[in-house]
């Protein structure tokens, strides 16, 4: 019994190393629709609290049935639908006053993009505490960790050189 117990422990230990949108036991999502609605409670006819865009990152707090209570950037919590979030999409948002985006990763590199406060954007990959982010239509570049808030960076970016 005790061998069994040791066996589904090493297990959860090495999905939870696996898992690419956890960090520390917490799991991190992104929108994957166009919009999404946060609501109060986990039914689809409770209150609306405000709508999510596509690449939003969030936070879990809780799980019920089908529904994730969410926490986002600003630390706003309500109910979405877990089939409205992927884990598959790493992203960010922008918690700074104005995001800056570069042209690549450092101070010392051309600001190309500013973007305002809570603006989403894809992580590509990374280089120190530098990440490739963007929104799939115009910006593209290098923005500092410390001016987003989301995912943790890859494990294993793609785009280090």
């Amino acid at each position: 019994m005790a061998r069994r117990i040791l066996l589904l422990l090493a297990s959860a230990g090495l999905f939870a190393a696996l898992c690419p949108a956890q960090e520390q036991g917490v799991d991190y999502f992104s929108v994957k629709k166009a919009k999404v609605l946060v609501r109060e409670e986990p039914d689809p006819k409770a209150k609306v609290l405000w709508p999510l865009w596509r690449f939003a990152p969030v936070e879990a707090v809780s799980y019920r049935g089908d529904w994730v209570r969410v926490r986002d950037f600003e630390g706003d919590a309500g109910w979405v639908k877990k089939s409205e979030l992927t884990s598959d999409v790493p992203t960010v948002q922008v918690k700074a006053k104005e995001g800056r985006i570069r042209k690549g990763p450092g101070e010392k590199q051309k600001i190309i993009w500013l973007l305002d406060r809570g603006f989403a954007l894809r992580v590509f990959g990374a280089k120190g505490d530098w990440l490739d982010v963007g929104d799939l239509d115009a910006v593209s570049g290098w923005i500092h960790s410390d001016e987003v808030w989301g995912f943790p960076p890859p494990k294993n970016p793609s785009s280090e050189q």
